[in-house]
This record gives structure tokens, C-alpha cells and sequence, in this order.
């Protein structure tokens, strides 16, 4: 049985999916859980063959991870088995969650801290009133906490600092929260007596669940193992283009599946940063508009970051074609997606299909063989070439 899916109509890449779990009532799958890029060869997955069925009929559920584990989209349904079975399933966004927080320090009440105002981030993002103020009120309607909503299902962060007299007073960073879908989650957090000097920069490039990436197009960036990129210096505060700024780090561009790193000290305000991507010992990805974020004392602060092709800008793809066992009943009609959203149609042998100096960047190919179709998503590295094999269905 194999099932393919999508994300309200979009891809993984698209919709910031990084995992699909798939479960079936009464059944044990092992792996149930996919990662949307192919491990073997850095394809960009439509869907999993589960092998053979029993004749019958199974619910089935899809679920939508991103890269921290948040759940963004579940759908669930049923199915019967006659024969060759193949699914189609649209996920649709999970219901969101709320948390309810109610805060004390070292203890005390905010009336007995001295403690006027909170301010927090959540996973990275600074938390509002409705004012647009970080400092949001300790006490309200004699309640002292806040709720924040709307929230993905799944564990989050949460950083919490307690402002008294216009200083931060008390500090309870990294605290995990778990939100289940469609309901509200209480916590109650205790603040220590702290006071923090500096912020932390959550810098991210990874194509799969931000706005970073390498060579970002109209079909969205590449990951560092599509780009080829095996380190990334970071720079702080560099000039409009880019360059200069201060050294910031370097380090591996994917770190056990996460491709960004955590810089600090920050001091507080407002921060741009810039990447550049190394294959080797050459620079061969350069951001070119830096990303600025704001930081406060004490918090956490996402800065999605992408780079930009340096040099040609131009690379090559090797494209072969797999048929699922079967034999390819040829030609291959295709039509590409560059990097810029220009598309163009031809058609190619069964031997596969050549892409010698073209643009760097995520490609899109929709391909029909006979009752065969494809359409995947494939990375064109700067100054090198990729092989990649596209895989066809029914």
C-alpha cells in the first residue's frame, strides 16, 4: 500500500513539515515515522510505500511534524484494501492549543515581588500585550498569569523575566511546556530571583522549518545537504550587504538534524546577522540582506537567516528515473520549475535527463511515463553537481 501526502494542498517543504508519523488502528508500522527528506539520497519525499495489506478495512492517520517536534497538520480517515491500494491524503492543520500561565517569584505573589510587568518569548518569539508592549502586565483582573494562544500541539519553550522597577528581577529561562491540540494547558511557573545580562540569538538556516536557507527561490531554499555546505560562519550586526559585522561563530551547517545554532551574549535591541556557507574551504553561499530580530534580556529570539549563491551561481543536476521495479514505458514528459518560478516542457529518454550549468537552487519537476506520473522537488548546488533519482507512482 502506498500513501502519499500533502499539506493543505502545499509540500513538506512548503508547509514547514520536517516528519510524517503514520499510524493505523490495530496495526503496528515499523518505521512509522518519515522524514519528508530522503535520507539516502536528499530527495524530497511525496509519500512511503507500507507494503502489503491484509483485504479489509483500516483507519488510518497522518501527522505533521515540524523540526522541534511541534504537531502542524493531522488528518485522520479510512481505507479498504481490495488489491494494489494508493492514498491520497491532504493533511489539514492541527487545531491549535493554548497555555494558560500563572506566575509567582521566588514565591511571592507580583503585589509581593514588586514585580509590575512579565515578559516572555515563546519558542524564539517575543510575546506582546495587546498594545504591542513586551511588558506585559503581571496582574490582570486579580489574576496574576496570562494565556497565550494560538499554539501548535507539541512541547514548546517558554523564557519568563520578571521586571521590577523597570529592571529585570527575576529570570526562569528554558521551560518546557507541552500543548495539547484544541485545548488549554495550565502552568504554573515559579521565577527564581535573577537578573540577566544578555539575550540569546536562535540563528536558523534550515530550509525545512523557517524562512532560512540556501539560495532561497520561488520554490522555497535548500538544506545544507541539498546546498553542500559543510560550515557556517555567523556574523553580528554586519554592513546592509552582508559583509563584515562581528564574528559570531562557526559551525557545522546540519548539528543532528538541526541546521541554525544558538549565539549569545546579545546585547539588548535590535540585531541583524549573516551567514556564509563553506563547502570545503571555499565560501560558496553569502547572505546578502541580513536578518534583524529584536532581543531583550533574558530571552530567546529567532533569526531565520537564508544565503545567497556566490561566484556562478550555477550548478549542475543528474536526474534518473525510478519506476518503482517496473520498466519505464517512456518518454519521460516533463516540465521544470527554476528557481525564479520560470517554467519550461520537453521530454526525455528513459536513460534520464541531464542538467549541466544551470541556476542554483530548489527545482520543481511535474513528469508523466505512460499511466506514470511524478512531481517532486529536487536542489541544484552552487558550483557542483547532484544526482538525484525521481520516483514515479500510479
Amino acid at each position: 500500500m502506498q500513501v502519499f501526502w500533502t499539506f493543505a494542498g502545499q509540500t513538506c517543504q512548503q508547509a514547514g513539515v520536517n516528519v510524517v508519523q503514520v499510524d493505523i488502528a490495530n496495526e503496528l508500522l515499523t518505521p512509522n515515522r518519515f522524514f519528508c527528506t530522503d535520507p539516502t539520497d536528499g530527495s524530497l519525499r511525496v509519500g512511503v510505500d507500507l507494503g502489503a495489506f491484509l483485504l479489509g478495512t483500516y483507519d488510518l492517520t497522518l501527522t505533521g511534524f515540524d523540526a522541534g517536534g511541534a504537531i502542524l497538520y493531522r488528518s485522520s480517515r479510512q481505507f479498504t484494501v481490495q488489491g494494489d491500494t494508493e492514498l491520497h491524503v491532504d493533511l489539514q492543520p492541527a487545531a491549535a492549543g493554548t497555555i494558560s500561565l500563572n506566575w509567582t517569584f521566588g514565591g511571592l505573589t507580583c503585589a509581593q515581588a514588586g514585580v509590575t510587568s512579565v515578559r516572555m518569548s515563546v519558542d524564539g518569539g517575543l510575546i506582546t500585550d495587546q498594545s504591542g508592549s513586551v511588558d506585559v502586565a503581571c496582574s490582570a483582573g486579580g489574576i496574576d498569569g496570562t494565556s497565550i494562544s494560538p499554539l501548535a500541539p507539541g512541547t514548546h519553550r517558554i523564557d519568563l523575566v520578571g521586571v521590577r522597577g523597570a529592571q529585570p528581577s527575576y529570570w526562569l529561562p528554558n521551560r518546557q511546556v507541552n500543548v495539547v491540540s484544541g485545548a488549554s494547558t495550565s502552568v504554573l511557573v515559579d521565577l527564581p530571583v535573577g537578573q540577566p545580562t544578555f539575550a540569546t540569538a536562535d540563528v536558523s538556516w534550515d530550509a525545512l522549518a523557517s524562512g532560512g536557507g540556501f539560495a532561497l527561490g520561488s520554490l522555497g531554499a535548500m538544506t545544507c545537504a541539498e546546498a553542500q555546505v559543510d560550515v557556517v560562519q555567523i556574523a553580528l550586526d554586519p554592513n546592509l550587504d552582508g559583509t563584515g559585522g562581528i564574528f559570531a561563530g562557526e559551525v557545522a551547517c546540519n548539528t543532528n538534524d538541526v541546521e541554525g545554532a544558538q549565539v549569545s551574549p546579545i546585547p539588548a535591541g535590535t540585531h541583524t546577522f549573516a551567514i556564509s556557507g563553506i563547502r570545503g574551504s571555499t565560501v560558496v553561499y553569502q547572505t546578502l540582506h541580513p536578518a534583524s530580530a529584536r532581543f531583550e534580556l533574558g530571552l530567546l529570539s529567532n533569526v531565520d537567516v537564508d544565503a545567497d549563491p556566490v561566484g556562478s551561481a550555477l550548478g549542475s543536476a543528474t536526474l534518473s528515473w525510478d519506476f518503482g521495479g517496473a520498466s519505464c514505458p517512456g518518454p519521460v514528459t516533463y516540465t521544470l520549475t527554476d528557481p525564479s518560478g520560470t517554467k519550461q516542457s520537453a521530454s526525455a529518454s528513459c536513460q534520464g535527463l541531464s542538467l549541466p550549468l544551470v541556476a542554483s537552487g530548489l527545482w520543481g519537476i511535474d513528469a508523466t511515463a505512460g499511466a506514470f506520473q511524478a512531481h517532486i522537488l529536487f536542489a541544484v548546488p552552487n558550483q557542483t553537481t547532484a544526482s538525484w533519482i525521481i520516483p514515479f507512482s500510479k
